[in-house]
């Protein structure tokens, strides 16, 4: 009796321990040691989340978790270096039943539980250390019963960034001047991502010529060392680096000065170069805490073994700052280290890209699908989507430039509707991750009657305009009757963002739209590529020809040259009449043609606004075009009483077409399925500005020609003086009307006006997205 007693008195003993709260002795390995209880191996059931709190550069986070089931006990931290690495920082803002532990030295820098009563929800808020500049990770150990608990549950890795007090937003007045001419006149990396732009950057180093050399200048807050390196790869290792340090060590001297270190190949150490030469330091300061120096490096320099020709070569620029340095090296970068995204010759000025993590690993570990095409492979998509599957579990990371929301769904075709959806949608300020549901042959999509528990958020932030969500999902759930197994089935993806929000669900996506070429199983980690837009490239292209081009040229033709070129003919017809007809039936050819391959490729009707306007256009035009050479063909005799008739249904139908045509065409801009810059609705609209000059000038032409009673010019076509198809015979139409020159310059300049407009415009629609092509282009050569 005594045995199992003593055993149910340590059991109660060691529940009541933990009932008040972990014990500093987890601080380290974060597990409960509930004896006889393993932790669970499986996905935990609960998630953490960090986001900025307040300034990016207060070093404050709102941190939760969460998840679907209550838990009676936890223990969270902030590690510096991963998983495995020591608590920092301090927790604030905890609710009644929560208290702090002083884990690692650091007062406040653990959370646990201060009674087991179920709890559903953890929300806080963590400071990091004064000047701190790393990346954490939130760890937590959680517990829902003795026997069921789960630890080291982490959140996504984050780079976090305090100013000391007092400092916050400033630093040496000189460091101002640093960002003038960044992308202009100077090559400029910025700790943190994208700080350039704001002027708010804790490191900085901007490059620029001067003459046959370079100069740098650095600066760093609250560090007593900036250093830049030149790499062939975007690592540390066989590097050349140019240092600014604040030494104080030497009898006799406090200040900045300048050296030259090698990475040494991996080993990631550095030492500095025997022999000091091949630079000029021109400026050091070091002023409340901050370093800035100014140094003249010279083009061809060696390091260790190795030549570094700034000239002819490409290198990566490598950030590096710290708070620690000694005779004769400087320590570990502390404050600030960050890399260029690309290598690149000094000499281009092209604002330089930082990496971003969530291509870590793309089409290797996990699958990548971006927005435009091909953007994964040169880490420049406006949006992407990864998937990571380990195990049974199922890992997504969405993340979007712009936009309210952006949407991941999976489908069983590559078109909209019958596809489950998940959506990381901006609501004021924060993320909302919701799971919905395209309707099928409605493309709607709604949340209603969808189970949203399929779906749990780790991790999440808004900043900048730029969505970022990390979620799990369940591998098998059930969506409106449809079974989901991510296991046994195989997916399209259709990617989407929008501007939008509706009350219980997205609004449209006008940003973009993009569905994979590939049905596959989410396991299977491969390049993905979007689907085909062959057809609508193809759509476009036709369309634009047809009425920028060949129409606009064959309604100047029939309005304003029946009374030129008059002794010449084709095939026994008119000039004007053999090429009239020629271009329109071009025309007629490439409209039916276009429309057909559209309908093929939407497979109906459309529902979005945009995408309806231009269609109902579009219809239009397709209609009136198909009818009009059936009128034609059935046209009275010119002698006939009902010919006037004919006249004027011909040129009313024949200008419906054209117009609709036009409208059409401005309002593809908005759709997103084309992809078309915004600013090709001023190329449109110098193509009506050409196309009503030359109307204008064509008709003032032809009222002075009748005013003067020499000849008769038929200027409008609803006149019918002689409306003859056969070649002219009669005399007084043997001589040309007059200004027949200028209407023959006129024609050559409205020709080569409207070729020009419709090559530029099929151009942009064949490489649209055009300016992410340009810049994908632009880099590769830059890298060539």
């Amino acid at each position: 009796m005594c045995g199992p007693f003593a055993l149910l008195v340590l059991l109660i003993a060691q529940a009541a321990g933990y009932k008040s709260g972990a014990p500093p002795s987890m601080c380290k390995d974060m597990m409960p040691h509930h004896h006889g209880s393993p932790p669970q191996s499986g996905p935990a059931p609960f998630a953490v989340a960090a986001e900025p709190s307040g300034n990016e550069d207060e070093g404050r986070l709102r941190v939760t978790l969460s998840g679907s089931a209550p838990f009676a006990g936890v223990l969270l931290q902030a590690r510096e270096g991963g998983v495995e690495g020591e608590a920092v920082g301090s927790f604030a803002a905890l609710p009644d039943n929560f208290k702090t532990l002083d884990c690692n030295n650091f007062k406040g820098s653990a959370v646990t539980h201060a009674d087991n009563s179920p709890k559903d929800k953890l929300s806080l808020v963590w400071e990091a250390p004064d000047g701190y500049n790393n990346e954490i990770t939130f760890v937590a150990a959680v517990v829902a019963n003795f026997s069921t608990f789960w630890t080291r549950v982490p959140s996504r890795t984050i780079k976090v960034t305090k100013r000391s007090t007092g400092t916050a937003g400033t630093g040496p007045a000189i460091s101002k001047r640093l960002y003038d001419g960044c992308g202009v006149r100077k090559n400029c990396l910025g700790s943190p991502v994208g700080c350039e732009k704001k002027r708010d950057c804790i490191a900085l180093i901007a490059v620029s010529r001067n003459g046959q050399d370079y100069e740098f200048e650095m600066m760093a807050l609250n560090s007593k060392y900036v250093a830049v390196g030149l790499s062939a790869d975007n690592k540390m290792g066989g590097d050349s680096v140019l240092e600014c340090a604040y030494e104080n060590h030497r009898e006799g001297f406090e200040g900045v000065n300048a050296y030259r270190s090698w990475n040494i190949p991996n080993q990631k150490g550095n030492s500095r170069q025997d022999v000091q030469t091949g630079f000029t330091l021109r400026e050091g300061l070091y002023n409340d805490g901050h370093t800035y120096c100014r140094v003249l490096l010279n083009s061809l320099t060696k390091a260790g073994e190795v030549t570094f020709d700034l000239n002819q070569t490409p290198y990566y620029l490598l950030l590096a700052a710290g708070t620690k340095t000694s005779e004769g090296m400087i320590h570990f970068h502390d404050v600030a280290r960050e890399s260029s995204l690309d290598s690149r010759l000094l000499s281009d000025l092209t604002p330089v890209m930082i990496h971003d993590n969530i291509y870590d690993g793309c089409n290797v570990d996990k699958s990548c699908f971006g927005y435009p095409s091909g953007c994964v492979a040169d880490e420049s998509c406006q949006a992407i989507a990864t998937i990571l599957v380990q195990g049974t579990t199922y890992n997504f990371k969405l993340k979007s430039n712009q936009g309210a929301y952006i949407a991941l769904g999976l489908s069983a075709d590559e078109k909209m509707g019958g596809d489950s959806v998940m959506e990381c949608v901006q609501e004021r300020n924060a993320i909302k991750l919701y799971s919905s549901w395209n309707k099928p042959g409605e493309k709607a999509n709604t949340r209603e009657k969808v189970n949203q528990s399929i779906l749990k958020l780790i991790n999440s932030s808004y900043t900048d305009g730029v969505i970022y969500c990390e979620f799990t999902r369940d591998a098998s759930s059930q969506i409106m009757s449809t079974s989901f197994d991510l296991i046994k089935n195989q997916y399209f993806l259709l990617l989407a963002a929008g501007s939008s929000l509706k009350e219980k669900s997205v609004g449209y996506h006008d940003i973009f739209f993009v569905a994979s070429g590939q049905k596959r199983s989410l396991s299977e980690v491969a390049a993905l590529t979007s689907q085909s837009k062959l057809f609508v490239r193809l759509h476009g292209s036709f369309m634009v020809a047809a009425w920028i081009g060949t129409a606009s040229i064959g309604i100047v033709l029939a309005r304003y040259f029946k009374e030129t070129w008059v002794e010449s003919s084709l095939c026994a017809k008119d000039l004007w009449f053999a090429w009239h007809r020629f271009f329109m039936l071009i025309t007629w050819c490439l409209t039916l043609v276009a429309a057909v391959l559209i309908f093929i490729d939407v497979g109906g009707w459309v529902s979005s606004t945009p995408s309806m306007i231009h269609a109902i256009f579009g219809c239009c035009t397709v209609v009136f075009c198909f009818v009009q050479p059936i009128g034609a063909a059935f046209r009275p005799h010119p002698a006939a009483r009902n010919r006037p008739f004919f006249n004027w249904i011909h040129w009313f139908i024949g200008n419906a077409a054209h117009i609709c045509s036009v409208l059409a065409l401005f309002f593809a801009t908005p759709v997103a399925k084309a992809e078309l810059p915004a600013w090709l609705d001023w190329i449109l609209f110098a193509y009506v500005v050409l196309y009503v000059v030359v109307h204008l000038l064509l008709t003032i032409s032809g009222c002075i020609s009748d005013s003067k009673g020499s000849d008769r010019v038929n200027t409008f076509p609803l006149k019918d003086l002689n409306t003859s198809r056969s070649a002219l015979n009669s005399v007084e139409r043997k001589m040309d009307a007059s200004f027949g020159g200028f209407r023959k310059l006129m024609l050559f300049i409205h020709i080569v006006g409207v070729t020009a407009v419709t090559a530029a415009v099929i151009v942009i629609i064949c490489l649209a997205p055009i300016e992410a092509q340009f810049s994908s282009l632009q880099k590769k050569i830059m890298s060539s």
